[in-house]
């Protein structure tokens, strides 16, 4: 598929653009927002005692975003990785604007407009493919190699497919150029660009490395709700991370799914059934929704603020848009999250 050069347009136009995107996201966030069961909130305080409930919940959240930011990290290491540098507040811009913008509906909005930006910040479109290829796929064997924690308490016997992530996991750590094998294959059986540079044994383990804590640390933010529904803080701990990586990449797999939606509370429930009743787990699994997606915006939009004033603050001249092809491809995204990571 030749590449085609985007239509030369004044600058105003494309300012107009951005402003009816960033005024679209707002609304869709806040529309999901509104779409939350904001209930169990209630539940929770009559659980605990309002300081103690609020205690809980804000390491929830701190949890959340934290893990949310160190999966960051691993997209930002694969992406640095494929080709010249770039501005860290560029990076944190692509990254972000392709994070929320999955709230609009459908995919094509989110991936026109990632698209476009990271070729505006002087990242190649093959690049930005294979750094999702990549990502995508770091993602998921790490996912399921955490999610051993609950599922084999969980699953059982049948829990030996997860066991054969943790393997890859392994083989890719003593082999990381088979990562990149593995997204080249991938990118040319869809047809679409691959970056001109692969990531190097360094990088690849690196990301690993980050991704795999960005599961455990943001898989935390389910405890604190746990131990206030009366979990047992020593027994849930594990099963917790676990429960909520498990569900978490399900609802990622489920690519026909919005954002997971129902696999991630499903899966998370049933798996929470091993510390609490189900009750009890499936207002876990709403609130660790509500938590998730509250953490999400809270990092997006204070990361893109940050972004922003920063390139405006040190103003250069803009990287010169690239060609790309006529068909966009996946939108970037982290770990925790139920759409796929920023790549």
């Amino acid at each position: 598929m030749s590449p085609v050069r985007l239509p030369h347009l004044p600058r105003g136009f494309w300012r107009a653009v951005a402003a009816v995107f960033t005024v679209a996201v707002v609304a869709a966030i806040g529309w999901s927002l509104s779409r939350l069961d904001w209930s169990v909130v209630g539940v929770l305080f009559t659980r605990r005692a309002a300081g103690e409930m609020s205690l809980l919940l804000g390491c929830s959240l701190l949890a959340s975003v934290a893990g949310l930011s160190l999966g960051f990290l691993a997209w930002r290491v694969v992406l640095l990785e494929l080709g010249p540098p770039v501005g860290e507040p560029r990076v944190v811009r692509v990254f972000f604007i392709g994070f929320l913008s999955k709230y609009l509906p459908g995919r094509v909005p989110g991936m026109l407009a990632t698209a476009k930006v990271a070729t505006s910040n002087g990242i190649t479109f093959g690049r930005l493919m294979t750094t999702a290829a990549l990502v995508m796929s770091l993602v998921l064997l790490s996912g399921f190699t955490v999610g051993l924690l609950a599922g084999v308490q969980l699953l059982g016997a049948q829990a030996a497919w997860l066991a054969g992530a943790a393997v890859l996991i392994a083989v890719v750590l003593v082999r990381p150029q088979l990562v990149n094998r593995g997204a080249a294959l991938l990118l040319r059986l869809l047809r679409r660009p691959a970056a001109a540079k692969a990531a190097s044994v360094r990088g690849v383990r690196l990301a690993i490395v980050w991704q795999s804590l960005s599961w455990t640390v943001t898989g935390l933010h389910v405890w604190p709700l746990a131990v206030a529904m009366s979990a047992s803080p020593s027994r849930s701990l594990m099963v917790c991370v676990g429960a909520f990586t498990l569900a978490t990449s399900l609802g990622i797999a489920a690519v026909f799914i919005p954002d997971g939606i129902g696999v991630r509370e499903a899966v998370l429930t049933a798996a929470l059934t091993l510390v609490l009743p189900a009750p009890a787990a499936a207002v876990v699994a709403l609130a660790s929704r509500l938590v998730s997606t509250v953490g999400e915006v809270l990092l997006g939009a204070s990361a893109l603020a940050v972004a922003e004033y920063l390139i405006r603050r040190t103003p250069g001249r803009p990287a010169a848009p690239v060609p790309v092809p006529s068909r966009a491809a996946g939108t970037p995204g982290p770990a925790g999250s139920d759409a796929t990571p920023p790549a």
